[in-house]
């Protein structure tokens, strides 16, 4: 082998263009939960082009493939999530979504692209490592049940240590398009969701003495959660709480008789987190009864915070920072990292590395958030995924 930073420039220069293709194929088809159908295909049939072993969940579309190098103990896992988004896409882009409603719009079909031209890669040069690959190709991140049924069939059964990758807008804007946020202990927030539903009585809207409007009441609980923040945290706190859903009617003469407020709880402390749903639920009821009305609350706890191994998270931010330069790799950021994913599931079972490839640029105008319908990555920077991932296949491997 040749020094290792021009070997992994080498291999993934070579694929550069194909891992474009692959992802534009998997960008037009997102799909929703645990069953992928046309995913899981794909995938299937790319592993068998390039000579990958797998196997299949034993509930839902998730696929295991596996990579035997040169003899050795060690297994590393790399997983992929695979789902999309219930949005309807709103860029212009000649691969957009072919399925109404639905988007790839967080960058899943990015991490299974990178994850499948890993195992290409990894697979044309088997010699060069000791030990085996795992590829987790994962349903339900989105949904929260993707990651217990990787478990439950076997995937991280025997594996060492395991690594996910993130693309997108996660870290901030402080990072450049091609940077790694690599971060020693909390790398996410925990999530819990929660559903409002308020009860007042439909009327007339001539007539609104008659009713309970449970419009003006739901905005008044959603001004009390905002107040949250301000009045019973410390200053400082890394907490959210934020709404993504408010419906209530259907006309412009009727008041209703519910409304229905949906939103989350994000912390990456996950007793300041029950605090904050406990809050939000009692807000809410209480408001509701001032004001004659009933308020009913749904609490579904999420995901927990991921908190990658500091031993781990620095022997994986030194293999990328060997090829990519250490201005390339952070290990710090100016704030907490918010967003929440049931990578957790396995960051708590064993020594786990969540990290994220900035693939917004503003030059080229790709600034969405993740979530948005306008979400787009850099796609100049997408092999530097494949590079990492082998940075760190090769060196955690060949150190047994």
């Amino acid at each position: 082998m040749t020094n290792m930073k021009t070997f992994i420039l080498e291999n993934t220069s070579a694929i550069a263009d194909e891992l474009v293709q692959v992802r534009r194929c998997l960008h037009r088809i997102p799909e929703i939960g645990d069953e992928l159908p046309k995913t899981k295909a794909f995938v299937c049939e790319y592993l068998d082009t390039i000579g990958v072993p797998y196997r299949l969940c034993e509930d839902g579309d998730g696929v295991i493939a596996e990579l035997q190098g040169r003899p050795g103990k060690k297994i590393i896992a790399f997983r992929a999530d695979m789902d999309a988004l219930h949005n309807e896409e709103q860029t212009d882009v000649p691969f957009r979504s072919e399925h109404p409603g639905n988007m790839h719009g967080c960058g899943h079909d990015v991490h299974t692209a990178i994850l499948l031209l890993t195992a290409k890669q990894l697979a044309s040069q088997r010699d060069c490592f000791a030990g085996k690959v795992r590829f987790l190709f994962q349903t339900g991140e989105e949904t929260g049940s993707g990651a217990k049924k990787m478990i439950a069939s076997g995937g991280i059964d025997g594996v060492d240590a395991i690594y996910a990758i993130h693309v997108g807008n996660l870290a901030g804007d402080s990072l450049e398009a091609g940077d790694f946020a690599i971060l020693p202990g909390f790398a996410s927030a925990g999530k819990i969701k929660f559903t409002i539903t308020v009860k007042g009585k439909g009327t007339h809207s001539a007539f609104p003495e008659r009713g309970i409007d449970p419009i003006p009441i739901a905005a008044r609980i959603i001004g009390g959660c905002e107040e949250l923040m301000a009045r019973e945290l410390a200053v400082g706190t890394a907490a959210v709480v934020s709404f993504g859903c408010v419906h209530a009617g259907e006309d412009h003469n009727t008041i209703p008789e519910t409304a229905t407020i949906k939103g989350s709880v994000r912390c990456q402390d996950a007793k300041i987190r029950e605090f904050l749903a406990q809050r939000v639920e009692e807000i809410s009821v209480h408001t509701a009864k001032a004001y004659r009305a009933e308020g009913v609350v749904e609490i579904k706890h999420g995901s927990e915070s991921v908190c990658n191994d500091e031993q781990t998270a620095a022997l994986a931010a030194e293999a990328v920072a060997a090829v990519y330069g250490r201005d390339s790799v952070h290990e710090k950021l100016p704030a907490p990292l918010m967003g929440s994913d049931d990578f957790a599931n396995y960051a708590q079972r064993l020594p786990a590395v969540y990290f994220m490839l900035h693939t917004n640029n503003k030059q080229k105008g790709i600034v969405e958030a993740n979530h948005s319908p306008r979400f787009d990555v850099d796609e100049a920077v997408l092999e530097r995924g494949v590079g990492a991932y082998m940075a760190i296949a090769l060196r955690v491997l060949n150190e047994q």
